[in-house]
């Protein structure tokens, strides 16, 4: 790259005059008879040249401008850090990692908060899990009562049946959820594919990363993709909780989840997937941050830890996050697990040095991050060692640490106990300035930001 990546054209050198040409104009100069004509030629010389000089500028504008816009696409998908061949990479710097969407300032996004009413508002932080045969009163109570504005479907949960048992059936549970709603939701999915395949009931079973990855093909894996969102799209979702983004490295989790066990694999069939999502009506979440590809229990039934350094998890478990940020995803998840290297006191998603500190502030994210699901066992313990022995009370203080930590929206439990349990917490955190105005605001703006940017609402 040139110190100027967009070098002024160069300008066409008009001729000087040739002296030894005599100038007719000036020949004629002198007679009366032709003295109208000479300066009517004279104006009309004038305003030739600068016509010419006018369609030369604007030519010149239009060229500076496609040059930067087809800059900044091509940058919007190219991984922002290359790993090296042993699947490293430089140390995490500061980039940008939204795309600008003209008009929608703070301003805007403010004048669309302040119409909300206060529990609209936290509303907005929220995700219901909604795992139901059918629209009913527990859903409607967390939209019409406690005004829960985004929701994600289980189409099995816990082992339980199938629900709904047809995707007509699911696609009027969206429907329902939807019309009920008193402000536009976020509904999403986790559709991954092989192991996590909400959509395999209704549509019989994809591929999982793992097997994409091995075509050694990423149009293959982005053709994937967008067929997985012409499905989504078919039943009212517009988000879905995939690609993962973590590096596979011996850890408990199950290795066909993942794209591969380098950085450079993942960035590579990740960031294809992550495409062909985005690309195709859906927006894409990078999962499971900070990485969990070594971790040594599933959060869903223990507290993990990963044991990394500081440098191994920067080269080989930020890499791919940090890289797949210049793709611009919806969102980033954060999980339930300790790593000591950062912070050993709490886990990932109810730490301040990793969302705030690493993801937000070294890695320079500004987008929505959402927590994976509250309920789960891995944070029921961490929750119990600290006094908290009524999962309800647990799941509630834990979504109120959430938020204070730097994420923007934390996925609810399914049982209703719970869910009143969490909306209870964060209304009273919020009334009593535990969460302060100012990071309530910002989280809110993160939100909105990102339902104008999908086309949700529309700003005032």
């Amino acid at each position: 790259m040139t110190d100027n990546p967009f070098p002024r054209p160069n300008t066409p050198r008009w001729p000087s005059p040739d002296p030894r040409i005599p100038s007719p104009a000036r020949r004629s100069a002198t007679s009366p008879s032709t003295r109208g004509a000479l300066i009517a030629a004279i104006c009309l010389a004038t305003l030739g040249i600068a016509g010419i000089i006018f369609v030369l500028a604007r030519r010149w504008f239009a060229g500076a401008v496609t040059t930067v816009l087809v800059a900044a696409t091509a940058t919007a998908g190219v991984p922002a850090a290359t790993p090296s061949p042993g699947g490293t990479s430089a140390p995490p710097t500061v980039l940008p990692t939204t795309t600008p969407v003209q008009g929608i300032t703070d301003q805007r996004i403010d004048a669309y908060i302040n119409h909300l009413t206060l529990n609209q508002q936290i509303g907005q932080l929220l995700m219901l899990s909604v795992y139901a045969d059918g629209y009913n009163s527990d859903i409607d109570t967390a939209l019409r009562q406690w005004h829960v504005a985004n929701a994600i479907v289980f189409t099995n949960y816990g082992g339980g049946p199938l629900m709904p048992t047809t995707r007509d059936g699911m696609r009027q549970l969206i429907s329902d959820i939807k019309a009920h709603a008193d402000t536009p939701m976020i509904v999403a999915t986790d559709e991954e594919g092989g192991l996590v395949d909400r959509l395999a009931p209704y549509y019989g079973p994809s591929p999982s990363p793992q097997a994409l990855a091995a075509t050694g093909d990423p149009q293959q894996v982005a053709a994937q993709a967008a067929l997985d969102a012409q499905r989504l799209r078919y039943l009212g979702i517009n988000f879905d909780f995939a690609p993962l983004a973590d590096v596979y490295q011996g850890g408990v989790m199950d290795e066909s989840r993942t794209f591969g066990t380098t950085p450079a694999a993942v960035i590579r069939y990740a960031g294809a997937f992550l495409d062909g999502l985005q690309q195709n009506g859906i927006r894409g979440t990078l999962k499971h941050w900070p990485g969990i590809g070594s971790e040594n229990a599933n959060p869903e039934s223990a507290l993990p830890t990963i044991m990394h350094s500081q440098a191994q998890l920067q080269a080989d478990d930020f890499a791919s996050f940090h890289a797949l940020m210049a793709h611009d995803p919806g969102m980033i998840m954060a999980t339930h697990v300790i790593v000591p290297a950062y912070d050993p006191n709490a886990p990932v998603s109810l730490s301040p040095i990793m969302i705030n500190g690493v993801l937000r502030g070294q890695l320079g994210y500004q987008g929505v991050v959402i927590t994976d699901g509250m309920d789960m066992q891995g944070m029921l313990i961490f929750m119990q060692q600290h006094g908290f022995s009524d999962p309800a009370q647990a799941t509630a203080e834990a979504s109120v640490l959430a938020l204070l930590a730097g994420n923007d929206m934390v996925e609810l439990p399914i049982e209703p106990d719970r869910v009143a349990a969490v909306v209870a917490s964060v209304t009273q955190a919020v009334q009593s300035g535990r969460i302060s105005a100012a990071q309530f605001r910002q989280s809110l703006r993160r939100v909105i930001r990102l339902k104008a940017q999908i086309g949700l609402i529309t700003l005032p």
